[in-house]
C-alpha cells in the first residue's frame, strides 16, 4: 500500500513542478542542510491535503471545552503525584511491592467466534489466540506515608488518555467497593506497543465507516462512536483495573534491587556502536547514538520466602517480530520474556521505553541454546514457526536478564513522583481527524493557538526510584535522542536548524540513571524533534527514485504520518524539562 502511494505521489510531484515552475538543484550542488526544494514542494502538496483534512474536520460536532475552560475546572482522574520529595529514605522506610496480572483477551476471540482488527497494521485481522494479551500491574510504596505509585504494562499498540482515566476511576471504585481506602498518588499505564493483538487504540480499518457515521452525530439521537471495538474496550478497562486492584492488595514488604543487562544495541549495518554488544536493536531513523543499549531491570525480593519475587524491565524497542499476516493473537517478544521469567519462578512486567525509531534485529540471536530450544519447539509444532522470531528474542532477553541478576545492587527505599498535564497543539493530519471526529479516546480541547484549532491534553511525569534512578513518563513514541542527546542538528535536519531545548538527561545529571516509560498514559503517536519534522507527505516524495534524483539522498519521515504535529517534540520535552527543574 505504501509503494502504491509513493508512485501516485510521484505523479503529483511532477505536476506540481510544472505548475509551480520550481527550480531544483541536484543533490551534489545542494548543501546537506538546504532542503528548500523538498520543503517547497512538500508544503505545496501538504497544503492541498490540509484542505481535505480541514473539510472533514468542519463536519464533526464541536462540543469540546476550550483550553481555558478545561484548566478552570478540576481534572478528572488525573493524579498529580506527591506534594513533597525526599532526598533520603524516611525514618521507617521500607519497600512494599504488589504484583497483579489479568488477561484482557475477549472470550469470543479465544473460541474463534469473532475476528478482530489488530493495532499497527491497519487491515490485519486475527481470529484466534496463540499466546496471550495481558495487563501486568505493580504497586510500589516506600512506607514514608506519602502514598503508593502504580505502574501498569498493557499488551497493546497504545492506550488513549481518556481510557487511561477511565481505568483509574474503575480501579479506585473497585477498591472502595472492597472497603479498601486507597493511598494511590499515581497510576501510570504503559502500552507495550505490540502490533499483533486486538487494537486497543482504534486505528484499524474499522474506523473508516465510523468516520462517516460520526459526521451525523450532531443529531440528538446519535452519539459519536469510538473506533475501538466495544468488547476490546470492555476487556481493557475491566482487566486492567482488576490488575491494579490485585497489585494494590498484594503489596508486601521486601528489598528492591536494580541491575542492567549487557549491551544489546550494536548496529552492524551502521558500524558505529560498541562491538562488544549484541546486535539486537538498531535505530532505523538516525545513524546516531542516544538510545538505551541495555535492559534496565528492577528486582523485588519479598521478606516472605513463600512469595514470588518480581522483576520489571525497561527497554525501548518495537515488538514487531511477528509476520503481519498472522491470524492468531500474540503479544510478541515481551510475552516470551515473561514466559521464561515465570518458568524461573519470577513475576514479570515489560515496560516499553523510548522506542520511536528503535527496531529489533529479527535474525540477530546467535546463542546456540536459545536457537536450539526454539527450533525444537518448531519441530514439535510446525505452526509455531510464525512466532519463532518473537520466541528467539524473548527467550534471549530473558536469558540476559536472569544472568544479569547477580550484578543487582540495592535501591534505597524512597520513591518520588510528580505528574503534569500539558497541552499539545495539533497540525492537520490523520491524528487530527481521529481526534476531532471523536474516534479516539483523547482528552481534546478547542485551542485557537493550535494550527488546526484543537489541542489534546495529555500527561508527562518525573519519577524517582531510589536516590539515583529517574524514570520519565512520555505520552507517545519518543525519539530517544530528545532525552539522551545527539539530536539531529542543523547540518542534517529537515529544516536546517538545531534542536533548541536542553537535553533532559543533562539537566538530570550524570550521577543519575535516566530511563523512559514511553506510550505512557496516552498514545499521541510519534514525538519527533521540531527541527527535523516534515509533513508526512515528504516521506513519499523523498523516498522514491524520482525524489532522490531531484532532492538528493532520501530521509525518513514516515513517523510524521502518525503524530499530533510539528510542536509535539518541543511541547512535551519542554514540560518534562520543567518538571525536572522543579523537582530535582
Amino acid at each position: 500500500m505504501k509503494n502504491a502511494l509513493k508512485k501516485s505521489i510521484s505523479v503529483v510531484l511532477v505536476i506540481t513542478m510544472l505548475f509551480t515552475g520550481a527550480t531544483f538543484a541536484g543533490a551534489e550542488d545542494t548543501p546537506a542542510a538546504d532542503n528548500s526544494s523538498i520543503i517547497f514542494v512538500t508544503n505545496a502538496i501538504n497544503g492541498l491535503l490540509n484542505i481535505v483534512f480541514k473539510g472533514f474536520g468542519v463536519l464533526f460536532p464541536k462540543n469540546f471545552a476550550t483550553v481555558d475552560e478545561y484548566y478552570a475546572g478540576e481534572s478528572e482522574n488525573f493524579y498529580e503525584g506527591m506534594d513533597s520529595f525526599l532526598d533520603a529514605p524516611a525514618e521507617d522506610a521500607q519497600w512494599h511491592l504488589g504484583f497483579g496480572k489479568e488477561s484482557i483477551v475477549p472470550q469470543n476471540l479465544k473460541d474463534g467466534s469473532k475476528e478482530y482488527y489488530t493495532g499497527g497494521y491497519f487491515t490485519q485481522k486475527i481470529d484466534g489466540v496463540y499466546d496471550d494479551q495481558g495487563a501486568n500491574a505493580i504497586a510500589l510504596n516506600d512506607n514514608s506515608g506519602r502514598g503508593t505509585v502504580v505502574m501498569v504494562s498493557v499488551d497493546g499498540i497504545g492506550i488513549n488518555n481518556a481510557d487511561v482515566r477511565t481505568i483509574r476511576s474503575e480501579a479506585e471504585r473497585k477498591l472502595a467497593e472492597l472497603g479498601i481506602k486507597s493511598d494511590i498518588v499515581a497510576i501510570n499505564i504503559n502500552a507495550t506497543h505490540c502490533h499483533t493483538v486486538p487494537d486497543t487504540q482504534g486505528f484499524g480499518l474499522a474506523l473508516i465507516p465510523k468516520v462517516f457515521r460520526n459526521i451525523f452525530s450532531f443529531l440528538p439521537f446519535l452519539e459519536p462512536s469510538r473506533s475501538i471495538d466495544p468488547e476490546v474496550y470492555e476487556m481493557l478497562i475491566n482487566g486492567t483495573s482488576d490488575a491494579i486492584v490485585e497489585a494494590y492488595r498484594n503489596m508486601e514488604s521486601g528489598e528492591l534491587y536494580y541491575f542492567e543487562t549487557v549491551g544489546i544495541g550494536r548496529s552492524e549495518r551502521n558500524q558505529t556502536f560498541p562491538d562488544d554488544e549484541y546486535d539486537y536493536i538498531f535505530n532505523k531513523r538516525y545513524n546516531k547514538e542516544g538510545y538505551q543499549h541495555t535492559i534496565a531491570c528492577f528486582r523485588f525480593v519479598p521478606d516472605n520466602p513463600n512469595s514470588m519475587p518480581t522483576v520489571f524491565a525497561n527497554l525501548g524497542a518495537h515488538p514487531t517480530t511477528i509476520n503481519r499476516e498472522t491470524e492468531l493473537l500474540s503479544a510478541d517478544f515481551p510475552h516470551y520474556i515473561e514466559e521464561k521469567m515465570n518458568e524461573a519462578g519470577i513475576n514479570f512486567a515489560f515496560i516499553q521505553g523510548a522506542q520511536s525509531p528503535i527496531s529489533v534485529n529479527k535474525g540477530g540471536v546467535k546463542t546456540q541454546s536459545v536457537v536450539d530450544e526454539v527450533n525444537a519447539e518448531i519441530a514439535a509444532d510446525p505452526s509455531s514457526e510464525a512466532y519463532a522470531n518473537a520466541k528467539m528474542i524473548g527467550y534471549e532477553f530473558a536469558r540476559l536478564i536472569l544472568e544479569a541478576q547477580e550484578n543487582a545492587r540495592p535501591v534505597a527505599p524512597v520513591i518520588n513522583i510528580k505528574m503534569a498535564e500539558v497541552t499539545v497543539p495539533m497540525d492537520y493530519g490523520l491524528m487530527q481527524l481521529g481526534v476531532v471526529s471523536g474516534l479516539l479516546g483523547t482528552t481534546t480541547v478547542k485551542d485557537e493557538s493550535s494550527p488546526c484549532g484543537y489541542s489534546v491534553i495529555t500527561e508527562v511525569g518525573y519519577l524517582e526510584i531510589g536516590t539515583d534512578i529517574v524514570m520519565l513518563t512520555v505520552p507517545g513514541e519518543l525519539i530517544p535522542q530528545l532525552v539522551y542527546g545527539e539530536v539531529v542538528d542543523k547540518t542534517e535536519s529537515y529544516l536546517g536548524k538545531d534542536w533548541e531545548l536542553d537535553i533532559t538527561s543533562e539537566l538530570i545529571g550524570e550521577n543519575k540513571t535516566v530511563l523512559v516509560m514511553g506510550l505512557c498514559n496516552d498514545a499521541l503517536g510519534y514525538i519527533v524533534p521540531d527541527n527535523d519534522y516534515a509533513p508526512f507527505i515528504a516521506d513519499s516524495l523523498w523516498n522514491t527514485d524520482l525524489g532522490e534524483k531531484l532532492f538528493g539522498p532520501a530521509q525518513r519521515h514516515y513517523e510524521e504520518m502518525l503524530s499530533t504535529g510539528s510542536k509535539a517534540g518541543s511541547t512535551i520535552m519542554g514540560a518534562l524539562n520543567e518538571l525536572v527543574s522543579d523537582w530535582q
